[in-house]
């Protein structure tokens, strides 16, 4: 339970920390932010992912279909939010890197 609330909690604040960078940062910090945010979005994202299928891999095996599906569609969904964040922190990085 303690683990869920962390990454709950991980995945909200990486989300502040993005949305801050993006909408709010006027220095010359703004992509950092940015980009550190959404690392931690990605990573944080990743780990749920794969606790989701794993639980879906369970349920599936204890003739729970109906969680099962819906596990794995929400695990997919979280790894394709994970790896579209750990893209836009790397193109981001490059873009700080070249300017």
């Amino acid at each position: 339970m303690i683990v869920r609330v962390i990454l709950l909690a991980a995945l909200v604040a990486s989300a502040a920390v993005v949305i801050y960078g993006l909408l709010f940062d006027r220095s010359g910090q703004a992509i950092p932010f940015t980009v550190a945010g959404l690392l931690v979005l990605g990573v944080t994202a990743a780990v749920i992912s794969v606790g989701l299928a794993k639980g879906a891999f369970s349920a599936g095996n204890e003739g729970r279909a109906i969680r099962a599906i819906g596990g794995a569609l929400l695990g997919g969904l979280f790894a394709l939010g994970a790896s579209a964040s750990l893209l836009v922190a790397v193109v981001l990085g490059y873009i700080r890197v070249s300017v």
